[in-house]
């Protein structure tokens, strides 16, 4: 794709943002060392990438957009706690033009958040075999759904370990939500009860909502979700969580 045609579709798109009240920074052009001939300019330096940044007076992160050489465009979605970086391919500019209105979007109402991994083997029932994701999050649980590969992987793997780390994700429960219907985001303060129960091989937590909702998630015992929650919920639910 041709960066200066990307490039002049940035600039469109930035003139929209301005108008509907976000901070956006000029057009940023990088240049590679060496150069191509123009008929019209003569030697002109190669580009190398297009980007820009862009924030909203409300917004919880300032988002930064670049779309470089290969095709690749780099998302990263800045915090006071961190940022969260994400790529994707672009083969068209019908392409980068849906990217770029979806990033935006996706900027109001993401926020970077401190986020703990408690499970790679998480199902959301018996019947749901494709593994995802069980992240920790200081008011809430969130699963995300993985793919074929990942169960595979998960099942000859050793799983999360034992002392994970805490990191910070991109959270905004519309796109997780809308990723999948077996995606969860479970508030801590909507949790009326809760059972933790362990199996040889997989443990999990059931969940009843305030409003009837009910939630089950699986993970493969040997991964520390069940202990970490355990820890984490009681001082929430006390006698509405049963071990």
């Amino acid at each position: 794709m041709e960066l200066d045609l990307a490039g002049a579709r940035l600039d469109l798109h930035r003139q929209w943002w301005l108008a509907e009240g976000l901070s956006v920074s000029p057009v940023l052009w990088r240049r590679r060392a060496g150069s191509r001939v123009s008929a019209e300019r003569g030697p002109v330096p190669a580009v190398e990438g297009v980007a820009v940044r862009v924030a909203g007076p409300d917004w919880g992160v300032t988002l930064s957009i670049e779309l470089q050489f290969d095709g690749t465009a780099v998302l990263v979605y800045l915090a006071s706690l961190g940022w969260v970086e994400e790529r994707v391919r672009v083969g068209s500019l019908d392409v980068w033009d849906a990217l770029l209105d979806d990033a935006v979007q996706r900027a109001s109402r993401l926020k970077v958040r401190h986020a703990q991994l408690l499970a790679a083997s998480c199902t959301t029932g018996w019947l749901d075999w494709v593994h995802g994701e069980l992240w920790l999050l200081p008011d809430s649980l969130v699963r995300v759904r993985g793919g074929f590969v990942d169960t595979v992987v998960n099942s000859i793997a050793s799983g999360v370990p034992e002392q994970t780390a805490t990191g910070v994700i991109g959270y905004d429960p519309v796109a997780i939500l809308g990723g999948h219907r077996t995606n969860k985001v479970i508030p801590f303060d909507g949790i009326a009860h809760a059972r933790l129960h362990t199996g040889l091989t997989t443990s999990g937590l059931a969940v009843t909502m305030a409003d009837g909702t009910r939630h089950r998630l699986l993970w493969l015992s040997y991964e520390p979700a069940r202990r970490i929650l355990a820890d984490r919920l009681l001082p929430v639910l006390g006698s509405r969580l049963i071990r």
